[in-house]
C-alpha cells in the first residue's frame, strides 16, 4: 500500500460513527447516476469517459454500480473498465464539497471468475493524493481504504495487474457520513497550497 501524508490528514476534524450505504439498487435499473444521491446519501458519481455512471446488472440478478464507456452503453451489454469518481457532498444540499473520514468500503468484482485488478485512490479537498491501494481477485471481493478528509475515490481497472477483462463496477459502496470541514480546516488547506507553490 503506498500512502501519501496530507495536509487534511493532519487536520483535526471529528470523526461521525454514522455510516451510509449505497447499494446500486437506489434508482431505476439501467438509470444514469450523476447527482441524484447528492442530498439523500451525501455523494455524487462520475466518470472520465462518460458523464454518469449507471446502475446495471454486474452479473445476472446482482445489481450494482458500473462505469460505462460511451460506446458501450449497458443496454447493449456495455464495458466496464471506465473508472468511477464517488465525490463527497453536503447530504443538506447535495452540492457542497464535503469530507469522510474513516474507512470507505465496497464490494468489487464482477463474479467471473477471471484474475481481476482495480486501484482505489483517494483525494482531499485539495486534490492532494491521501492514500491508494491495489486490488485484486477472481469473485466479489470487499475492497477498503482508511483516511482523514477524504473528498473523492476514485476506481481505476488496472490492466497491467489484473486480465485485461478488469473492470470497475461494485455492488455497494459504504462509507461514514460526508461531513463540511471546520473553516479554519479550509484556510489551512489554502495556505499549504500557496507554500507549495512557492517551493516549487
Amino acid at each position: 500500500m503506498r500512502t501519501v501524508l496530507s495536509v487534511t490528514a493532519a487536520l483535526a476534524m471529528s470523526a461521525n460513527a454514522l455510516g451510509i450505504i449505497v447499494q446500486g439498487t437506489e434508482l431505476a435499473p439501467y438509470t444514469a447516476v450523476t447527482n441524484q444521491l447528492g442530498m439523500s446519501h451525501g455523494v455524487t458519481f462520475s466518470s472520465l469517459n462518460h458523464p454518469a455512471v449507471t446502475f446495471t446488472e454486474l452479473m445476472p440478478t446482482v445489481w450494482g454500480i458500473q462505469g460505462c464507456e460511451p460506446f458501450s452503453p449497458p443496454a447493449n451489454g456495455g464495458w466496464y473498465n471506465a473508472p468511477i469518481f464517488v465525490t463527497f457532498v453536503d447530504p443538506s444540499d447535495g452540492v457542497t464539497p464535503a469530507v469522510v473520514n474513516g474507512t470507505i468500503t465496497a464490494r468489487w468484482g464482477d463474479g467471473g471468475g477471471d484474475f481481476d485488478a482495480v486501484d482505489m485512490r483517494a483525494y482531499d479537498l485539495a486534490n492532494t493524493l491521501v492514500t491508494a491501494q491495489t486490488f485484486t481477485g477472481t469473485t466479489f471481493t470487499i475492497i477498503s481504504i482508511s483516511g482523514v478528509g477524504i473528498h473523492r475515490v476514485e476506481f481505476w481497472a488496472n490492466t497491467n495487474v489484473g486480465a485485461g477483462t478488469s473492470d470497475t463496477g461494485f455492488d455497494w459502496i459504504d462509507y461514514p457520513t460526508p461531513q463540511i470541514p471546520a473553516p479554519g480546516a479550509l484556510a489551512l488547506l489554502g495556505l499549504a497550497g500557496v507554500v507549495l507553490r512557492r517551493r516549487r
